[in-house]
């Protein structure tokens, strides 16, 4: 059975349900005298022992709070429920948002298979895409996600959404496949890590002419500038991660993304790039 999903509300007068699971969320477990007391304390709460009792055992009921031994705590699986509808609530209205009001776009262009879109630095633009990627992926399954790299740069700066994406991508039956055509200490030291989390990674010889990321029926181009990109694999080889971030990640300039729906080019890429690996 799904649990039900509750968002406390932080504030300083919260409903009966929220003073509880805020109380929890500090200490546990806690008997159910000593939430009452301490919602009387924290939050001068009126409510009988009763109503106490009764929200306490209607939260119980719907798999937000667990009991051990007339002591109650947050049911953490809960807590994953509430992170995975937040995560999808992201994920829906970043990427499904006009592209107009996205942030770091400077300008777009769009027709029915091709969608043109001029980002102020490489950080909107690989956000941009996260969520693309994420938003598309999520409503399909058992599909193939290819990239030609010219460097690989992204785990340097990935948080723990990042990670925790691949884990729910392949639960839907989704391989990732990426070539990457950097030669830095950094680059080369990525082929375990991505091997550790289910990603089939290579570094390559052949020079790409641009970024593409090939799933579904979407081919992506994402261009940078070249003395941006000069000062990628200079910043990479030397390891000097600060200057990457400041003087390319963050700089201001034109990054453009071309995305491209053509669901039989795709298939093409994602079978050339995806034998490289066999």
């Amino acid at each position: 059975m799904a649990l039900n999903i509750i968002i406390p509300e932080l504030n300083s007068h919260p409903s009966t349900k929220d003073a509880v699971i805020n109380i929890l969320t500090l200490e546990w477990p806690l008997s159910l005298k000593s939430i009452f007391y301490k919602m009387k304390k924290k939050y001068n709460f009126g409510a009988s022992y009763q109503a106490v009792f009764k929200t306490v055992k209607e939260l119980v009921d719907k798999g937000v709070l667990i009991e051990k031994d007339k002591q109650y705590e947050i049911n953490l699986n809960w807590v994953k429920e509430v992170q995975s509808f937040t995560d999808v609530v992201e994920t829906n209205y970043y990427a499904k948002e006009r592209i107009q009001s996205l942030s770091g776009i400077r300008e777009s262009k769009q027709n029915s298979d091709i969608i043109i879109l001029n980002f102020e630095s490489i950080f909107d633009a690989e956000k941009y895409l996260y969520y693309y990627l994420k938003y598309e992926l999520l409503k399909i399954k058992n599909d193939s996600v290819c990239w030609n790299l010219i460097n690989e740069w992204r785990p340097l700066f990935y948080l723990r959404s990042e990670y925790n994406i691949y884990s729910k991508l392949k639960r839907k039956g989704h391989k990732f496949y990426c070539l990457c055509s950097g030669n830095s200490k950094i680059e080369k030291n990525y082929e375990k890590f991505y091997n550790s989390i289910g990603v089939h990674y290579s570094l390559v010889k052949e020079k790409f002419p641009s970024d593409i990321i090939v799933f579904g029926d979407y081919y992506i181009s994402l261009f940078i500038p070249e003395d941006l990109r000069n000062k990628m694999k200079v910043f990479l080889k030397k390891g000097n991660i600060v200057q990457l971030m400041k003087e390319v990640m963050e700089f201001k300039s034109s990054i453009k993304v071309v995305i491209h729906r053509d669901p039989g080019l795709a298939a093409d890429l994602k079978k050339q790039i995806v034998r490289r690996f066999k």
